[in-house]
């Protein structure tokens, strides 16, 4: 449940445009320095909270982030991969066995895409601490978000250095099986150790999980012949 939210903030997150010139300037430059045809690569640390005070964490997580200068993205989360090249996109979740196939995703660069959900939040903030940013934001009423608040941290060099996501959504955080221990978490996620230093590309061969044979069937790599393969691009699956 928890690794299912950390991964969905890594897969879509907010974008927001917002009319602030100063701010709209730099979320420009933000998204210019992730989408330039050039390698980059960073580490990720997510910390999940059970409430949004609270100063214990419940669950954490690290992760990475490759892209190279065709920009492909590979991104790892615990256990859960996901790979984005010019021909497909696989999610790949090693905790549930299954591997999950769709159609790429264009410009797709991960926690620093600002145009996938386009127009669903509004600026609360925006400060200049001397050595970075900080930029809060609203999501708008009736935009279907699952945050009450997120707050950016954007450096200098136009990276994101941390996210908080204050969630307005429940989460049962019992330990029991018919137990109830309901929260509202938030979510930081701390991106550190950037790099423009190539990638190589065996990292992003999504052979190396599986391959295709004719126009629809999936073939997969013999490591993964016991996953279950949840094919997005068609109706209907033809395994093999």
């Amino acid at each position: 449940m928890v690794n299912k939210i950390i991964t969905s903030v890594s897969i879509l997150f907010m974008g927001c445009l917002v009319q602030a010139q100063t701010v709209g300037e730099v979320l420009k430059k933000i998204t210019a320095g992730y989408s330039i045809a050039q390698p980059l690569q960073y580490k990720t640390d997510y910390k999940l909270f059970k409430d949004h005070k609270s100063t214990k964490v419940e669950e954490n997580y690290k992760g990475v982030f490759y892209k190279n200068a065709a920009n492909e993205v590979y991104i790892k989360i615990n256990d859960t991969e996901i790979i984005n090249t010019k021909k497909t996109n696989i999610k790949v979740s090693h905790s549930e066995n299954a591997i999950v196939v769709s159609n790429p995703v264009d410009n797709y660069f991960g926690e620093a895409d600002f145009n996938k959900v386009f127009e669903l939040c509004k600026l609360n903030s925006f400060k200049d601490f001397k050595t970075y940013w900080e930029i809060i934001l609203e999501p708008k009423a009736y935009s279907g978000l699952t945050y009450s608040k997120i707050v950016l941290n954007v450096s200098k060099t136009y990276f994101i250095q941390k996210q908080i996501f204050y969630y307005n959504t429940g989460i049962n955080f019992s330990k029991e099986y018919k137990g109830t221990d309901i929260n509202y978490p938030r979510l930081e996620v701390v991106h550190s150790d950037y790099s423009r230093k190539a990638i190589p590309p065996s990292v992003f061969n999504t052979q190396n999980y599986l391959s295709f044979s004719g126009k629809n069937s999936i073939v997969l790599a013999q490591r993964f012949k016991k996953y279950e393969i949840i094919d997005q691009r068609i109706i209907s699956n033809n395994i093999k």
